[in-house]
């Protein structure tokens, strides 16, 4: 199998996400000050055998009332503790709405972000399962619909064929006649992803086969966004004409189905590269995001990609994440930004405590660090998705919490 995710071994994280709780306790300085504020709203394993689900990456959507929706990859009721489908109110009351099996029949361990459509159901992608093995002896994953009183439809089986996309870890975007588009990390006709758009009745085309070279990206990690006009945009980790082996690349799908780079990373040190998070849009049509690496210090960036004439896009590099004292680096998520044009999204490692950071940064391109994770019970290494609703920002941790199995957090400004 090629270039499988950049994950933890997850049969052993247990032991991993503990020691990174100890390591949190031991460091010690001072928080950096500010008027808002963290709260975990829950921390996952609470429940005996971590029923109400561990580790979860995918990060979070949201409803009108508030309340926020997720996936984790592990625990739950399931034969192997293969992941949950959870809700959490406003208030951090959790309830489990899927526990994921594994099995030849059932996708299991899902990453990706969940799709929620009016009628309360939730669509998602599990990285494995399902009936083909074409690559992965464990299934090469699903898409799936979860109705709301948690019943599991499955709606595609990836590997269907030997080039058809297999691991499908960034979730799905349903646009307004029903079709789902989203990504596929390796498979396809070279090996190396492809964009895929599945019918509710669960009939797929591949719409686009990465190839991982000078001409292409490869290896697509985060969610696909979509514009007013119907257009997708998402990123590869690798592949483009930029830096060594390829710094990954910006692309668009149109509504008509034509696909386009829109930038390649050139990485260290004059741009960002390997990006994992999805995009965000703003009223003009602006596109902005993080790479993990790459960037002046290495230690990844903030960007913002411009239309221009004649189809052409410039980048812009906001913020150089940098390896200092206390400093924040390395981002995984995506970034959102508020009415004031404030950017907000989250790092890996860094901050006072070590395990990552929440951060601002405002239109002059200076950058604020709203909390540091890592100490006592707090969550360690925020990894998925973030959202900005009702003027808090929610988030979640891979690690740390009250029993080191992850958390949702929480910023009130």
């Amino acid at each position: 199998m090629k270039n499988a995710p950049l994950r933890p071994t997850l049969r052993n994280l247990t032991l991993v996400l503990n020691l990174f709780a100890v390591l949190a306790l031991i460091v010690g300085f001072a928080q950096s000050a500010g008027a808002q504020t963290e709260t975990v709203l829950y921390s996952f394993c609470a429940q005996s055998g971590c029923a109400d689900g561990a580790v979860p990456d995918s990060g979070l959507i949201t409803d009108s009332a508030g309340n926020l929706y997720g996936v984790t990859v592990y625990g739950g009721t399931g034969n192997g503790g293969d992941g949950v489908a959870f809700k959490l109110t406003p208030t951090g009351d959790e309830s489990v709405l899927h526990s994921f099996t594994a099995g030849p029949q059932n996708g299991y361990e899902p990453i990706g972000p969940l799709t929620l459509d009016k009628q309360g159901n939730l669509y998602g992608t599990t990285y494995r399962g399902g009936d083909h093995s074409y690559h992965v002896p464990r299934g090469d994953g699903t898409a799936f619909k979860l109705s709301p009183d948690g019943t599991e439809t499955i709606l595609y089986n990836f590997g269907a064929t030997s080039t058809d996309g297999i691991e499908p870890v960034s979730g799905m975007v349903m646009v307004a006649n029903g079709d789902f588009y989203g990504t596929t990390y390796i498979g396809g006709v070279y090996s190396w992803g492809t964009i895929f758009r599945l019918t509710p009745e669960g009939v797929e085309t591949v719409l686009h086969d990465f190839a991982n070279d000078s001409t292409d990206g490869g290896n697509p990690w985060a969610s696909l966004i979509m514009d007013n006009k119907g257009n997708l945009y998402g990123t590869t980790r690798s592949g483009g004409t930029g830096s060594l082996n390829g710094g990954g690349t910006v692309f668009e799908v149109t509504a008509e189905g034509s696909y386009s780079i829109l930038h390649n990373f050139a990485g260290y040190p004059s741009d960002g590269s390997f990006a994992t998070g999805s995009l965000t849009l703003d009223s003009q049509g602006n596109l902005y995001g993080a790479t993990y690496y790459g960037g002046a210090y290495g230690k990844g960036t903030v960007f913002k990609l411009a239309p221009g004439a004649n189809g052409s896009w410039k980048e812009t590099v906001l913020y150089n994440f940098t390896k200092q004292t206390d400093s924040c680096w390395w981002p995984f998520s995506n970034v959102v930004f508020d009415a004031k044009g404030n950017l907000y999204g989250t790092t890996f490692y860094g901050g006072t405590w070590g395990q990552g950071c929440v951060y601002e940064i405002n239109p002059a391109g200076e950058l604020t660090v709203l909390h540091a994770f890592g100490k006592g019970s707090d969550g360690a290494q925020p990894y998925g998705n973030i959202v900005l609703s009702q003027g808090n920002l929610y988030g979640t941790t891979d690690a740390g919490g009250a029993y080191a199995a992850g958390t949702v957090f929480k910023i009130t400004f």
